[in-house]
Formats: C-alpha cells, structure tokens, sequence
C-alpha cells in the first residue's frame, strides 16, 4: 500500500531516477506516518527522484521505498528555516548539519510505502552491493534494480 501524504500530489513517474538512499533507521517511522515531510541533504541531485529506502545500522536492510519531488535548494539559513517550520526547535540541528556547505537540499517526500526487508547480507552475496553514504544509482545496477523490482509488491518503480 502506498501513503500519499495530505496536500501532496504523487505523480507516480516512473521516468525518474530511481536509487537507492541510505536513511538512519530512526526517520523511517516518521517517514511512514507523514511527520517527516522532507529529507534533508548536504550533498544531493538537483532532481526528483524515486528511491529504495536501505536503512544503515542497526537494520541493515532495504524496508521501503519513497517518491520525492524536485528538491528545494537554498543556503544553510533557507533549509534550517525550512526544517524549522516543520519542526519546531530544529533550526539549530539543521545549521550544524549543514555548516561549512554552500547549500543545502530540501527533498520533498509526496508518497512511501514499506516493503518485506532484504537484509544487507543478501545484498551482498547476491549483488556485491556495497551500502552507499548517500545514495546509489540504480541505472547502473540493472540485476539490483529488476531484482528490487520483483521483491516490491507496493508498486512498479521499475
């Protein structure tokens, strides 16, 4: 089941980059319920993209996949006031993250839904996958992509 968050259009473009994109485990349950409207980047792509969502440690494992639009770029003071608008007393979080950048990336999340864990092991021994610090394009990894593909049930992102 994908969630369309309120107030958000999902257009569901498969013509979109499609990646993989490293989260700590402890964003995805507000990712899923709609209180986390954007991920917030240091280093990003300028477009909207499609993601599998692989969640570091202490998961180790892909859990989902998120539909984002084109993401907002702007100074460290921008995004912090952004984030600070979503949550209250995150500004200052925000501005140390993004301190010592130009810019940041404010990348709006319009739908997600989970899917059955693949744990990184079978990652590994299947694909050589290596987990990114950011992300993964998955136009490089036709095998990871079409495998990724079959395994979520929620929707074709493929």
């Amino acid at each position: 089941m994908t969630i369309e968050l309120p107030g958000v259009d999902w257009d569901g473009d498969t013509r979109k980059p499609l990646l993989i994109l490293s989260l700590q485990p402890r964003y995805w349950p507000m990712i899923l319920d709609g209180s986390k409207r954007y991920e917030y980047r240091r280093v990003f792509r300028p477009d909207a993209v499609r993601a599998y969502i692989y969640l570091s440690t202490p998961r180790k494992a892909i859990c989902g996949f998120v539909d984002f639009g084109t993401p907002i770029i702007g100074t460290p003071a921008q995004i912090a006031e952004l984030a600070e608008r979503q949550c209250a007393r995150s500004r200052p979080g925000m501005l140390d993250y993004l301190q010592g950048k130009v810019q940041g990336y404010a990348i709006p999340i319009l739908a997600c839904h989970d899917i059955a864990p693949i744990p990184l092991e079978v990652l590994v021994e299947e694909f050589g996958f290596t987990a990114p610090q950011n992300y993964l394009m998955l136009e490089h990894h036709p095998h990871l992509r079409d495998f990724l593909a079959r395994h979520d049930s929620g929707g074709n992102h493929g």
